[in-house]
């Protein structure tokens, strides 16, 4: 078979295809008026023409990485590292294990 022939049987595939989403789009556009008729148009060619490999998602991402923070600061109690207004995580354990021991001691 030639190309020619090929081609012209792929292109009139396709034409029947867009012929039998006509009615559809008609269908669309007049539930929804000429508003419709439009993102009916849209929607039939709303797809990519190539799928997004994975490199090239992964360049895209790349600046989505984690960041350094800014916002510790040192415990003044123990010195480990603490968000700045924060209580420390080890010193309010600490606290509270002895509030605990104290209030068992008073019953």
């Amino acid at each position: 078979m030639s190309f020619a022939l090929l081609y012209s049987r792929s292109l009139a595939r396709s034409v029947a295809g867009l012929s039998a989403r006509a009615p559809l789009v008609r269908a669309i556009g007049a539930s929804l008026g000429l508003l419709g008729g439009l993102l009916g148009e849209m929607i039939l060619r709303a797809v990519p023409k190539q799928r997004t490999s994975h490199s090239k998602k992964r360049k895209r991402m790349t600046t989505k990485g984690l960041k350094n923070r800014q916002d510790l600061t040192p415990c003044l109690g123990c010195g480990r590292p603490k968000p700045i207004a924060h209580i420390c995580h080890d010193c309010y354990v600490d606290i509270r294990r002895k509030l605990k021991a104290m209030k068992r001691a008073t019953e």
